[in-house]
């Protein structure tokens, strides 16, 4: 049941994906050879998204500061699991040689410290997962400002990035007439 909601939710995603794609194609095609005199002067960029994750100094000074928020928790998680190896290895190379009620002990003690290694793992994965969440969102919207500033300041009528649409010239938005069509489409 779950393994069928999930693929029906990842096709239906991948589905997006390739109708997202092919609008954009179709707007860029459209926009060319609709008319002669838009297309001669339609002025088009594109934004690399890879790029910007991978060169941007702010996404840098991002890691950096994750780094150094959750890397002591990181080097204390990595202890542990370096101690409970340990304790794992004692218990086989000594399993035949301590009495049944060392054993259970130092089986109880290895399972505690497990589960407690669990559970700081877990604590720690979703707090980084909310901050880069939030930092992701702030540097975002900073790279959705800078595209409209320089789309604006130098007069881009369209601006792609590998996810899609990152700015549009109003005048290029036909959203009004596909509703109009759409609800005549509809009436009938």
């Amino acid at each position: 049941m779950i393994y069928d909601l999930s693929n029906s939710v990842l096709a239906h995603s991948f589905k997006r994906n390739i109708f997202m794609k092919t609008l954009v194609t179709s707007l860029v095609i459209l926009l060319f050879a609709s008319s002669n005199v838009i297309a001669a002067s339609a002025k088009i960029g594109y934004v690399s998204v890879e790029k910007i994750l991978t060169e941007s100094p702010q996404v840098e000074a991002v890691n950096e500061s994750m780094l150094e928020r959750f890397g002591g928790r990181k080097t204390e998680l990595q202890e542990m699991e370096k101690q409970i190896n340990e304790m794992q290895e004692n218990y086989k190379r000594n399993e035949l040689v301590m009495t049944e009620d060392k054993l259970n002990e130092l089986k109880t003690q290895i399972i505690t410290k497990i589960q407690e290694f669990k559970q700081k793992e877990a604590v720690l994965q979703q707090e980084v997962a909310t901050v880069r969440n939030q930092e992701l969102a702030v540097l975002q919207q900073s790279v959705r400002s800078i595209i409209e500033e320089i789309a604006k300041a130098e007069k881009y009528d369209l601006i792609l990035t590998s996810e899609g649409v990152a700015y549009a010239n109003e005048d290029m938005d036909i959203s009004g007439k596909v509703l109009e069509r759409m609800k005549k489409a509809f009436k009938k």
